[in-house]
């Protein structure tokens, strides 16, 4: 997981943090330690995510999966 493409993502859709969380469902401390690697985010987050910052799903794939197949 790619965590400063998703922040970008968050910036360029004229976002803060908060806003982003509240808009996902996230608890702020739960995002924290999900965008730090400690915890998963699950299908049902990225599916979220991916609606919310209005992703493409190669940006998807980059910014969730791209570790998992390089």
């Amino acid at each position: 997981m790619n965590a400063d493409k998703i922040r970008g993502k968050i910036a360029e859709s004229r976002m803060s943090i908060a806003e982003f969380c509240k808009n996902a469902g996230f608890v702020r401390s739960t995002f924290d330690r999900k965008m730090r690697g400690e915890v998963e985010f699950d299908r049902a987050e990225i599916e979220k995510i991916v609606s919310i910052l209005h992703l493409s799903d190669d940006e998807m794939r980059t910014i969730f999966f791209e570790d998992i197949v390089a």
